[in-house]
């Protein structure tokens, strides 16, 4: 993942995306996060419910080897509720900033956290947000990770007072 171009032997079939078999990250918790995060704003982006795609995603978490009990308590979570989510996210915009002008893997991974936040109260605020800002520094611009931290710390007084 944080491999650059230059280091591939293109002419011998090397690639910059990892073998499909191969988990992503060393930790299958992160690896969860971030399949999460992928259908999340894969849905965002063809601008269908998550439900439509539950099978790929399931059967992506097995194959990545994501930690079942993490992806289960997300899986369980934020599809259902995916445009609770949203709004709630949403609504930690500044007002002049529209939702569909935000980046959809930003979205996504926003919507991810705040699920988790919900969903898993007995991990620690800092310990949530640290996952989802180290996912964010690897898929993100300097910016959007930015915008993420202020976005998580509103998100985390909102659903964690």
């Amino acid at each position: 993942m944080n491999e650059k171009l230059h280091d591939f032997d293109w002419e011998n079939g090397d690639d910059a995306f990892p073998d499909h078999t191969r988990p992503l990250v060393e930790d299958g918790r992160t690896e969860a996060r971030i399949v999460m995060v992928q259908w999340a704003a894969q849905a965002l982006l063809v601008g269908e419910p998550m439900a439509l795609s539950a099978e790929i995603f399931q059967s992506q978490t097995k194959r990545r080897k994501a930690d079942k009990k993490v992806w289960a308590l997300l899986a369980e979570e934020l599809p259902p509720h995916e445009q609770r989510y949203a709004s709630l996210v949403q609504a930690h915009f500044r007002e002049n900033w529209p939702w569909e002008r935000t980046d959809v893997v930003l979205r996504g991974l926003l919507m991810a956290a705040a699920a988790e936040l919900t969903a898993n109260p007995s991990l620690g605020t800092g310990a949530v947000v640290n996952e989802y800002m180290n996912i964010a520094k690897g898929f993100l611009s300097a910016e959007d990770v930015a915008f993420c931290r202020a976005t998580l710390e509103k998100l985390v007084t909102a659903i964690r007072p």
